[in-house]
């Protein structure tokens, strides 16, 4: 069973099993991605969070996006190469879902399929929006940013006035020994989070966030 179950979640990364909206609730706004899910498994497609913001001014956000970057994985090129398919507006994508902020606080973005990934947003402090992410890493846990797991990893979504773009800090964050893993306590930019999948059954084996200067933090390992 827990072989069964891992094998659709290979598919569900992949993109194959994801509940789709239509592409038209895209093109009122202007798009800017914020934050990078991204397998480290060949042939799985990585998960993109963007933000849909307002064309004449960016700092109002309209809408919090989901989407897959087909044939994406760090292990089929590179996380930089990963993240550079995500800024890129000619990288072959496909939306998954939206969250318009009028529901934001209590709409949750959701791939149903065992329960795979649940993302919201809540307000923050300084006009900022603050994170929850879920990921299903094996058959009974999941690793989570914010919620009940705020004081161990806050992701925090701030605009930038001087470049007119969203981006994730890290407001917090303990790596997989407890330690603080930000020099001062000092919030610093995060594009993502990388994790192996396993073949046949083993779920996601670890989890490390990269942080400015390709500083990658290594969140979880189940080994």
């Amino acid at each position: 069973m827990r072989r069964i179950t891992f094998a659709c979640m290979a598919l569900v990364l992949a993109g194959g099993l994801l509940p789709r909206l239509e592409a038209g609730a895209q093109d009122n706004g202007l798009r800017q991605p914020v934050f990078l899910l991204c397998p480290h498994r060949e042939r799985l497609s990585a998960w993109s969070l963007f933000l849909l913001v307002d064309k004449n001014d960016p700092s109002k956000v309209l809408s919090l996006g989901l989407e897959k970057l087909k044939k994406q994985n760090s292990k089929d090129s590179s996380y930089a190469a990963v993240l550079a398919a995500q800024k890129d507006p000619k990288s072959e994508r496909e939306l998954i879902a939206m969250l318009d902020s009028k529901t934001f606080g209590t709409g949750v973005l959701e791939v149903q399929k065992d329960e795979a990934l649940k993302v919201s947003v809540t307000p923050a402090d300084q006009g900022g929006l603050r994170l929850m992410i879920s990921l299903r890493i094996n058959l009974d846990e999941r690793f989570v940013f914010g919620g009940a797991e705020q004081q161990k990893r806050d992701i925090v979504l701030r605009y930038d006035p001087a470049k007119r773009t969203w981006g994730a800090v890290a407001a917090t964050l303990l790596d997989v020994k407890g330690n603080n893993a930000l020099e001062s306590g000092r919030a610093r930019p995060v594009s993502g989070i990388v994790f192996p999948v396993g073949v046949g059954g083993t779920g996601i084996t670890r989890i490390a966030a990269v942080l400015d200067g390709n500083d990658a933090i290594v969140l979880y390992d189940k080994d």
